[in-house]
């Protein structure tokens, strides 16, 4: 069977959905924080906070995502988690460009975008490593 068919595309959208929805969230509750501190300034967007928050969530939801997904795939663990970090490259970039009109994002969201698909590949290679040594891995 070829790699093209072992994709498990259900999980790699649903693992980049969820975690792109997790890193909005995670900023929307460091804005809350800021707001109810009085000094909405310091977690607005692009703001180094926010930055800061792009940055980490994006390669720690992604690996925990592509953790979750693998529990339902057989094979190919690096593989999807790249997927899976790609895809939710796209989801947000098809986000930022519905919301800005410009393809152009600033330097830490493109950094962020490599982590998350490093994240993936992160999570798919810890994942391999829970496989028996005697199951055939790819």
């Amino acid at each position: 069977m070829s790699a093209m068919r072992r994709i498990r595309w259900r999980w790699v959208i649903a693992a980049a959905f969820l975690a792109e929805v997790a890193i909005l969230a995670v900023f929307f509750l460091l804005l809350f924080a800021a707001m109810l501190a009085g000094v909405p300034e310091i977690a607005a967007p692009m703001s180094t906070l926010d930055n800061i928050d792009a940055l980490v969530s994006s390669f720690v939801m992604f690996f925990l995502l592509t953790r979750w997904a693998a529990k339902r795939i057989d094979s190919d663990f690096v593989l999807h988690g790249a997927l899976i970090g790609l895809t939710g490259m796209l989801l947000f970039s098809i986000m930022w460009i519905a919301t800005t009109g410009s393809l152009a994002q600033p330097l830490a969201y493109v950094v962020a975008h490599c982590l998350k698909v490093a994240g993936g590949i992160a999570g798919g290679l810890v994942n391999r490593s829970r496989v028996s040594p005697g199951s055939a891995v790819r």
